[in-house]
């Protein structure tokens, strides 16, 4: 089914949904799922396999394995990277093995790029961990003089830290907390506790020293949030911002999802400008000279239909961007986890027809093209949320209350989108005897009834036993009409659904392949679409699986010539030339074992008389390595 393309009068309607529901406007503060939880870690989740290794005018110049925050396999464990001077920083992650283990972020000593060394381990407080934005800033106001390093908070547990934190890494052998865990409190589902923040990055003017960064639990509302470093050790949040101060932005991609991911602040011209890559709504630009009252500008829109494979409407998925060292272009990377794009229906009853839906690129995928035999299909049953907590306050988990396939006679279990992993749900699922699940979007998901038909599949968040189940995402409101129920969105999650075991309709879905996530060069003037590239495996059916995840992820520009670096998951380190006529690869590097870089970084060390850009990369299995563009 089309998506419709339209701008949004929001203010209003959201905030009348928001004291209906008697919440925040997102009570899903994550982009796959988990409430308090943050659930990036699943968002980055790869299928198995990698390309075969291969490199062009790149060339590795060092690496360090990082030591590990515990002694057991680490995949997933690096997030991000930051850099500044002599030293680089990488986001750890709790492990895939131990979904809440230490996070933090390691300190390697880059001096030498032949032989970077691990300087020290600094562990975040229990049940918080990093992701991404994670940034080195220089300060120099008058309560602070040094170098400030500006980490988000994300948590696996209701104890953990949300908001930023604030550490002096003037010295790196002694780094010390300035602040720990500071943001939005209000509103809040655990008082005193700051909102989970994705991503955060950091800036001077003038006198002054601030942070921006996304609020996971109020996602497409005012989930824009500016804070005032000046005095590091005492940050103050002076402006919420975010879709309903833009009027006039449009929501056009493939699920019409919504919410801040990533931000950039750069000065342009003698004007601080603010990038944000809002997902759905593209790529927004925003005036920040006075930070406390930024000025929105203008947001891009993806061409339809796509150039690359000719689908409409477009992916979306706006998730990371970089300025050019002049400021003329905005590369832009949309991230996609699913190959696939999906036709659900609904086959029987009232209500049948076609509605919008998507595939867990991680899950054992609906036949390619629709083919007859194995496709998704079968009369559905309600599970509730499928989380192994207890959410509905009767000291039974929600696991142990899904009604089994046996019980119900469906061969498709329906589970709510919310506080825990989508693979948390799929298992449930499976250990309840079915083969095919169908998670249905959430009440804040759904912007409370503002985007109805809005799905959103994320990653593998757990480490589950997948191959056996299908499974899909559909909008919450077709999850509605499944069991010939009038749609709503207020009160907790799966709430305002029929009894569990309920049986619903039939329903049928299929699959055609529509690439991997793909990189844009935007006029920066206009957010016009200049061009769009991707790794040509991203682009061929033969790798939908078994290669390993082929999504852009990150894109860091170089400091004076207009190449960017890309870091691309398993499709590895990527370098790309963008002009009027469009981007151009240049060089590239795979391992022969495979990798997986999530942050990209372009770094200069400060002696070096003959400015080398290193391209530092974070490999989310292993640590940082360290490379080199050869290339003209």
């Amino acid at each position: 089914m089309k998506k419709r393309r339209f701008a949004i009068p929001f203010v209003v309607a959201l905030v009348a949904a928001m004291v209906a529901s008697g919440g925040t406007a997102a009570a899903d503060p994550d982009h796959d799922d988990g409430v308090g939880d943050g659930g990036q870690q699943g968002q980055h989740g790869a299928p198995g396999g990698h390309l075969a290794g291969s490199s062009s005018n790149v060339t590795l110049v060092g690496r360090v394995d990082v030591s590990g925050a515990v002694g057991v396999d680490r995949p997933g464990h690096i997030a991000d990277v930051a850099s500044h001077r002599n030293h680089a920083y990488l986001a750890a992650r709790r492990l895939n093995t131990n979904p809440c283990g230490t996070g933090g972020f390691y300190t390697v000593d880059i001096s030498n790029p032949a032989s970077p060394t691990e300087v020290s381990f600094t562990a975040f407080p229990a049940g918080t961990y990093p992701g991404e934005g994670m940034h080195v800033i220089e300060v120099n106001t008058p309560a602070f003089k040094g170098d400030v390093l500006v980490t988000n908070n994300e948590q696996c547990l209701a104890s953990g830290k949300g908001g930023i934190s604030l550490y002096d890494v003037t010295d790196p052998t002694a780094i010390t907390a300035l602040a720990v865990g500071f943001g939005d409190l209000v509103p809040s589902s655990a008082p005193g506790r700051a909102h989970s923040y994705h991503s955060a990055f950091g800036w001077q003017d003038n006198k002054r020293a601030f942070v921006i960064a996304s609020d996971n639990e109020e996602q497409g509302s005012f989930d824009v949030e500016i804070i005032e470093i000046t005095d590091p050790t005492n940050p103050v949040l002076i402006r919420e911002t975010g879709l309903p101060d833009w009027p006039t932005a449009t929501v056009f991609g493939n699920g019409n999802t919504v919410f801040n991911h990533d931000m950039v602040v750069k000065k342009i011209g003698g004007h601080m400008y603010g990038l944000l890559s809002y997902w759905d709504v593209g790529w927004v630009t925003i005036n920040l000279d006075d930070p406390a009252n930024p000025v929105f500008i203008g947001d891009s829109n993806h061409p339809s239909p796509e150039p690359l494979l000719g689908f409409a409407p477009p992916e979306g998925n706006a998730h990371q961007g970089e300025w050019s060292h002049n400021g003329q272009y905005i590369l832009g990377t949309d991230e996609d986890f699913s190959p696939t794009r999906t036709q659900f229906t609904i086959t029987s009853g009232p209500n049948a027809g076609g509605y919008g839906g998507g595939t867990f690129g991680w899950s054992d995928l609906v036949p390619l093209g629709g083919a007859p035999v194995g496709t998704f299909q079968g009369s559905t049953a309600w599970g509730g949320t499928g989380c192994v907590e207890d959410l509905n306050g009767n000291s039974i988990s929600d696991r142990l209350e899904v009604p089994t396939k046996a019980a119900t006679g469906a061969d498709v279990i329906v589970f709510t989108r919310g506080t825990c992993f989508f693979s948390i749900k799929v298992e449930s699922g499976q250990l309840a005897g079915y083969d095919k699940v169908i998670v249905m979007q959430s009440h804040a998901g759904s912007r409370f009834g503002l985007l109805p038909d809005s799905f959103f599949c994320g990653g593998q968040g757990s480490p589950i036993a997948v191959g056996t189940t299908s499974a899909i995402c559909i909008g919450h409101e077709s999850g509605h009409l499944l069991f010939n129920d009038t749609p709503t969105y207020t009160g907790p999650d799966g709430g305002d659904m029929p009894a569990l075991g309920t049986v619903g309709a039939s329903v049928h879905a299929t699959a055609a392949f529509d690439g991997w996530g793909a990189v844009h060069l935007l006029n920066a003037d206009t957010l016009t679409q200049v061009d769009e590239y991707a790794v040509a495996e991203s682009l061929d059916s033969d790798f939908a699986t078994g290669f390993g995840n082929l999504s852009a992820h990150e894109v860091a520009m170089d400091k004076a010539n207009d190449i960017a670096y890309l870091s691309y998951y398993s499709a590895g380190i990527r370098v790309v030339k963008f002009g009027p006529t469009g981007i151009q690869e240049v060089g590239h590097y795979v391992d022969a074992g495979g990798n997986d870089f999530w942050g990209v970084q372009a770094h200069r060390l400060p002696a070096d008389a003959t400015e080398t850009t290193y391209i530092l990369g974070s490999d989310r299995s292993s640590g940082l390595w360290i490379f080199r563009y050869t290339g003209g």
